[in-house]
């Protein structure tokens, strides 16, 4: 049977799962709303597992030879002091594969151009139709225009309409009450080190890039007296005065090219990842704070969702693969997002006492941050390409 697809969204999630199907004979179509392919956040940092993913879509080594292998890592306080650091090659000999970084329009390219042309169409609006059954198919209404197909693939990001059709009753979105704000900037002169600089309530996070630019983003918990509008003069008033390079980042910032977000993750995890003939990836399925690598995590929902369905030529076969999907994805997803938030709590502490018991417990860690951060690690890294159903 001629199997297809319609895919709602063309970032990461989207076009990462449109090349999974068509890698196991799906006919795709992906819709996006924007009018050309576009990515919002400046740099991104690949772990093993989205390598993984990325090589598992024919992607890997275009994303390879756009991008920079980051060789140390560590955290500072914002006077410069370093509390913990240390070289990246044990995670290559861990895990297969370093951790690299590039730019995210960069990352969204290669997997746009893992799809046959013709695939993403852009200024369209899609909103939810049916999620279909044994008897129906699905459908999405595109510009108004119902459209039809075996399988809907939501990668509509965090406020997915068709998360919203699928859970009408659920909570919804949560506000963290933490804003952030991202950068890439040129890096001549700055001789950027990848790290974390924690300050109280505050973290600023830098990611040196190809093509001699850096990336930096800076997280604020916007609670008490603290208030921030998202703007650029509220960037520099709270982390304008910590230790180098940051002031001069901070400076090669423009307005135009700042992104700010409030961060805001699913209240409580979705009790299914798909309905009928309709199936959530990404963001539009697990809206989660920004400490896990959660565009990695979208990427094995790729790749779990185009083996999944890899076989399926009837309705049984593709039920029987989105229960599979379903069953693998939401434990992992529900896990790592919780984790991800108690993270981010840790990291921002903002108490004076909390702050010293923090910096004091990870300085005494830095001492041999492999083993004491190899448990964290291995839950968000270790993770394989399953088998073909």
């Amino acid at each position: 049977m001629a199997r297809t697809a319609l895919v709602a969204g063309a970032g990461i999630a989207g076009l990462a799962a449109a090349a999974a199907l068509v890698r196991h004979g799906w006919t795709v179509q992906v819709f996006e709303r924007g009018p050309d392919l576009r990515a919002t956040g400046g740099g991104i940092g690949i772990t093993p597992n989205g390598m993984q993913a990325l090589d598992a879509i024919g992607a890997g080594d275009s994303v390879r030879a756009r991008s920079v292998i980051q060789r140390e890592g560590g955290v500072r306080v914002p006077s410069g002091r370093w509390i913990a650091r240390t070289g990246l090659g044990f995670v290559e000999e861990r895990y297969g594969e370093s951790i690299r970084a590039l730019l995210r329009i960069e990352l969204v390219r290669a997997l746009a151009e893992a799809l046959p042309a013709g695939t993403v169409h852009y200024g369209a609006k899609v909103e939810p139709g049916r999620f279909g059954d044994q008897h129906v198919p699905a459908s999405i209404r595109v510009n108004g225009e119902e459209i039809e197909a075996d399988l809907v693939v939501g990668a509509d990001g965090i406020r997915s309409a068709l998360r919203g059709a699928m859970h009408p009753d659920h909570p919804g979105l949560r506000d963290t009450r933490s804003g952030s704000w991202r950068c890439v900037v040129p890096a001549g002169g700055l001789a950027p080190v990848a790290a974390e600089t924690w300050g109280a309530g505050l973290r600023l996070s830098v990611l040196p890039l190809p093509g001699n630019k850096v990336h930096f983003s800076a997280l604020a918990r916007l609670t008490g007296r603290r208030r921030a509008s998202g703007t650029y003069e509220d960037l520099v008033r709270l982390f304008g005065g910590w230790h180098d390079p940051i002031p001069l980042m901070l400076a090669r910032a423009s307005a135009e090219q700042l992104f700010f977000d409030h961060i805001e993750e699913l209240a409580t995890p979705a009790d299914t990842f798909f309905l009928g003939r309709t199936v959530l990836l990404g963001d539009a399925a697990h809206p989660m704070t920004p400490n896990v690598g959660s565009a990695n995590l979208a990427m094995e929902d790729a790749v779990e969702l185009g083996h999944a369905v890899a076989g399926a030529q009837s309705w049984d076969a593709l039920r029987t693969g989105l229960v599979a999907y379903d069953a693998s994805r939401r434990p992992r997803t529900a896990k790592l997002s919780t984790m991800s938030r108690w993270m981010g709590r840790v990291a921002e502490m903002s108490t004076p006492v909390a702050v010293t018991a923090r910096n004091w417990g990870v300085w005494l860690g830095g001492l041999l941050p492999e083993a004491v951060s190899q448990r964290s690690m291995d839950a968000m890294v270790r993770w394989s390409v399953p088998p073909v159903r």
